[in-house]
């Protein structure tokens, strides 16, 4: 399953650029060479452990060979994201809301506490985040501390 994944994974690239192509030959030499050079063990779950970190470099290795500088960074974080699929590890809702920001779909909103700075559409989304878990309190934590994020919106390195 994790194999079909990463294929899969590496198949998706060709939508950033038709050029990033790699036929499944390609894939399942990786593959077969990984099983030879990965350390070996009597104990399968360890053997499994070694195969799938083996692999997984040799992957990441060899199709970052191939991509232009600009697109190395968007494949780390395809494959992350699909490997956190894979193992249960991603919030599906929440992966969406952070990739589009949510969609509007009329409700009703809190009084915007910042009009003078925050426009509409993006109190909406901090209001669209409150129902993620996780997020639940976060529009009463924005009112209360919102100086904190004006200051945040502001600076030219909010990181």
């Amino acid at each position: 399953m994790r194999s079909s994944g990463l294929f899969f994974c590496i198949s998706d690239l060709a939508n950033i650029d038709p050029m990033y192509q790699y036929s499944l030959d390609f894939f399942k030499g990786l593959f077969v060479t990984a099983i030879g050079q990965s350390e070996k063990s009597d104990d399968l779950e360890e053997r499994l452990g070694f195969l799938n970190k083996e692999f997984l470099e040799s992957l990441y290795r060899n199709i970052c060979r191939s991509l232009f500088e600009k697109d190395k960074m968007i494949f780390s974080m395809l494959l992350t994201i699909k490997i956190m699929e894979m193992e249960g590890e991603i919030n599906a809702p929440s992966l969406k809301f952070f990739l589009t920001g949510g969609v509007s779909l009329g409700e009703e909103l809190a009084q915007n506490p910042c009009p003078e700075w925050m426009s509409e559409r993006l109190w909406g989304e901090i209001n669209r985040l409150n129902k993620l878990q996780g997020f639940e309190k976060f529009v009463a934590h924005f009112i209360d501390k919102h100086h904190i994020y004006k200051e945040m919106y502001d600076s030219p390195n909010p990181h």
